[in-house]
């Protein structure tokens, strides 16, 4: 128990190995669909820019065809507040747990050195039916 206390007092992050995206992002789809979110682009070329925010998270997936990959973020409840998100070549997927205020930070960077960072606000409660993984932790 102890353990857990310390874990959510620092806020761990974790690297998800490439093998296991797809996984990993149809889960936290399931997990967090609802959720608000604030997306962000991080970049050298235009700096830090706010994609969206306050547009409940739809869900993700991740995409490998030959030598292209794709991640495509989804957002919004309905066709006039809803966008998609595309991040082509993802090289680096890492999610930082939440604390009281949100539920997490997930970080997607691409061959070119941007990054994506997705947070999820958390919601007020619901009750939800998911499958249940032990790779998807939301504090």
């Amino acid at each position: 128990m102890g353990t857990e206390t310390n874990v959510k007092e620092k806020n761990m992050i974790m690297e998800i190995s490439k093998n296991e995206w797809a996984r990993y992002l149809g889960d936290l789809s399931c997990v967090l669909q609802g959720w608000d979110t604030k997306v962000e682009i991080l970049s050298a070329e235009i700096g830090a820019q706010t994609l969206s925010e306050g547009l409940p998270f739809g869900g993700i997936t991740f995409n490998e065809r030959d030598d292209e990959a794709t991640i495509g973020l989804s957002l919004g409840a309905d066709a006039e507040s809803h966008i998609t998100h595309s991040i082509s070549q993802p090289v680096k997927i890492a999610f930082e747990d939440g604390s009281l205020e949100h539920g997490g930070i997930l970080d997607i960077e691409d061959e070119a050195g941007s990054k994506t960072l997705v947070s999820f606000i958390r919601p007020y409660p619901i009750s939800k039916v998911c499958e249940s993984t032990d790779m998807i932790h939301v504090s």
